[in-house]
């Protein structure tokens, strides 16, 4: 199927253009966890170098910021997870989605026949059919199961006049979306969104974390 750069060039998108909205929101969204990271940290290490507290108040108020600040970046973790999930969803059904103006009744007809193909010569052969019948949301639903399975050469043949650019432009984004299955990538992005370090709170349990937060120490268990 077309790569990437060659899409890039057919196009003639520049980089700053291949770089979706989407990925600069999920940027951003990864350097908001770096902030309240970062903070966390700093805050920390200023309460573990105070001298007016017990270990226990210092324990305290340093379990008060880690707490709340490592439970916001999970969250964070979990919403990038399932924004690039409902992206990848989106570009698909873009890609190769009933057009609004499509009867309801052929388009689940077009689901039927193309759930049944077997392997990718099948579905070349039936997107040439539907094409030559002029039946462009048969031939473009046969593209979407071909690209589930991965018959990428099916897909060329659905586009292979070129008719198909303006759809192409999403299969091309999804191609370079990232599998939220793979253990590696889930990794990676656990990694950016790393928990505060937690400094004098090192060797504690969740449990035990969490009952100093909830301990006040009258000579000082808020944060400095």
């Amino acid at each position: 199927m077309t790569s990437p750069a060659e899409f890039q060039r057919r196009f003639l998108r520049t980089d700053e253009q291949n770089t979706s909205d989407f990925q600069k929101a999920m940027d951003a969204h990864t350097a908001k966890a770096a902030q309240i990271r970062d903070r966390a940290n700093e805050t920390i290490e200023r309460i573990g170098a105070r001298r007016d507290l017990t270990p226990e108040a210092k324990r305290s108020a340093a379990a008060k910021v880690y707490k709340p600040a490592a439970e916001q970046i999970q969250q964070m973790l979990d919403q990038h997870i399932d924004k690039v999930k409902a992206h990848k969803q989106q570009l698909a059904k873009k890609a190769f989605g009933s057009d609004t103006a499509a009867d309801p009744a052929a388009s689940r007809e077009a689901r039927r026949m193309a759930s049944q193909i077997q392997d990718a010569d099948e579905a070349a052969t039936m997107i040439r059919n539907a094409q030559f019948d002029g039946d462009k949301q048969l031939a473009r639903t046969i593209a979407g199961v071909a690209f589930e399975n991965g018959w990428h050469n099916a897909v060329d043949v659905w586009n292979a006049d070129g008719s198909n650019d303006a759809y192409m432009r999403h299969v091309i984004d999804l191609v370079q979306m990232p599998d939220t299955n793979d253990a590696v990538w889930r990794l990676n992005v656990a990694q950016q969104y790393a928990k505060p370090m937690p400094g004098i709170l090192d060797g504690l349990k969740p449990h035990e974390i969490s009952r100093a937060a909830e301990t006040d120490y009258s000579d000082g268990g808020e944060a400095a």
